[in-house]
């Protein structure tokens, strides 16, 4: 199946991607990178987190409900799957070392920056290619 332009294959010819949809969807899945963040590191911040682990664990349900909203929407706005997989992976990769660093103080590496960048690279190639 040939890809171009801004059509993904959906098994049914080409599909133009609605960029609105795809904005929402990319908004979500970082909003839900960052709420992962703090449900499952808050713990080497705050004293409160570490004790009230079972509490956390009921965050799991908004953020699946976001997970399974942001794929919706990115599948309406894709016409497939594999770019919001992607996506996901992406903005985690990204978002990660900074909320680290700045909840942390880790400094972000040569490595660590090289990966950022390529998460960013995979975010392009699923947008605009």
């Amino acid at each position: 199946m040939e890809i171009t332009g801004n059509f993904a294959g959906n098994g049914q010819g080409g599909f133009l991607m609605d960029k609105t949809k795809i904005i929402i969807t990319i908004s979500i899945l970082l909003v839900v990178q960052v709420a992962i963040w703090y449900q499952l590191n808050g713990q080497l911040v705050w004293k409160w987190f570490k004790t009230h682990p079972a509490f956390l664990s009921l965050l799991g349900v908004p953020i699946s409900y976001a997970l399974i909203t942001a794929t919706r929407i990115g599948y309406e706005g894709f016409g497939a799957l594999w770019p919001i997989k992607l996506l996901s992976f992406s903005l985690g990769m990204i978002s990660f070392p900074i909320m680290t660093w700045i909840m942390l103080g880790e400094g972000i590496t040569l490595k660590t920056g090289v990966s950022m960048t390529l998460g960013l690279i995979i975010m392009i190639i699923q947008v605009v290619l």
